[in-house]
């Protein structure tokens, strides 16, 4: 392609943020993905205070590849990002910080719209412009949105304050049920292997290796320091997926019942009358498993209807090229 049509191509950049990881795709204003690129996440509350600079990186990773593609003359039209933790507590802070970073790269603050990854998951559901975002992945929040506004929601709190039933919770509150095993604080639980096995640890006896402390639960606390990076409670989403492989132990069972109920309480407070669409997002209610196919089951039973969002990429991209229609002359 010549350099003058690469020149008079406007494209835009979609990101999927979550705390974890990010996920951004590169598009024309009409047609399929040119680029794509993935980097750590960039929750400010969970992903450490270098989580826009990684962001930066990526937008970065994701732009020279779409000039590998079309040249250098790319005109960048908009770019919407969908971040997870850039809520109205936040937003304005996020929104700033982005600018700065994304000016870097050549990119006008005036083209770029930064929401939170709650309004892209539940636009990727597609099921208008009113109904129920619940989400469990790296954090947990429920929004009901009316007119594509959140006009009620529950938890979203983080990390410290809530987030049930997201990865997180689920890592912590397996490692609190290990440690509290293993403490004679609470039940004996098959999680105390599993997580040795992922720890590559014997908390159970402490023989096989030798435990490097002689005392299986000094070796969690130390192995925990290494596995858990100072101001990143995001890693302890590592150990989310224990539960549900366990679910016949009765702490895991617990631990799963207790996110479930969550949910479906949740769902009926929001929308008591069964009357809105529901889309479910995040790693836990996106994918099979336990906790997914419990949810669906109580959505069932109340007569909801229901979609999943696996990726908020597709809402983003839908409110990039809006953002693209709105600033092209």
């Amino acid at each position: 392609m010549d350099a003058e049509t690469t020149s008079s191509t406007p494209v835009v950049i979609a990101g999927d943020i979550g705390g974890t990881s990010s996920r951004l795709i590169l598009a024309p204003l009409v047609g399929d993905t040119i680029a794509e690129a993935e980097g750590p996440g960039a929750n400010l509350r969970s992903s450490g205070a270098a989580a826009l600079d990684h962001l930066a990186d990526t937008v970065r990773e994701v732009l020279e590849s779409g000039r590998r593609e079309l040249g250098e003359g790319l005109e960048i039209a908009a770019v919407a990002l969908g971040i997870s933790g850039a809520g109205p507590a936040r937003a304005d802070e996020v929104q700033r910080a982005v600018a700065e970073r994304l000016a870097q790269l050549g990119i006008d603050a005036r083209r770029i719209l930064i929401t939170d990854d709650l309004r892209t998951a539940f636009l990727t559901g597609g099921v208008g412009d009113d109904g129920l975002l619940v989400l469990a992945g790296t954090g947990a929040v429920s929004v009901r949105f009316q007119g594509r506004e959140a006009v009620a929601r529950r938890d979203g709190m983080g990390w410290l304050l809530g987030d049930i039933g997201s990865a997180v919770w689920l890592g912590r509150r397996t490692v609190q049920a290990v440690a509290a095993d293993l403490d004679s604080r609470g039940r004996r639980t098959l999680l105390t292997e599993s997580l040795g096995d992922m720890l590559d640890l014997d908390l159970r006896d402490g023989l096989l290796p030798p435990s490097p402390t002689g005392d299986p639960r000094q070796d969690l606390i130390r192995a925990l320091d290494d596995v858990l990076p100072s101001g990143s409670p995001a890693a302890l989403g590592r150990f989310a997926r224990l539960p549900g492989a366990l679910p016949e132990d009765p702490a895991a069972r617990e631990i799963l019942d207790t996110a479930i109920r969550h949910v479906m309480d949740t769902v009926r407070h929001l929308d008591p009358d069964c009357g809105l669409p529901v889309v479910l997002a995040g790693s836990v209610l996106a994918t099979a498993g336990p906790i997914h196919d419990e949810v669906i089951i109580g959505l069932e039973a109340d007569g909801r209807r229901y979609t999943t969002a696996p990726t908020g990429l597709p809402g983003a991209l839908q409110l990039a090229r809006e953002k693209a229609a709105a600033v092209l002359p």
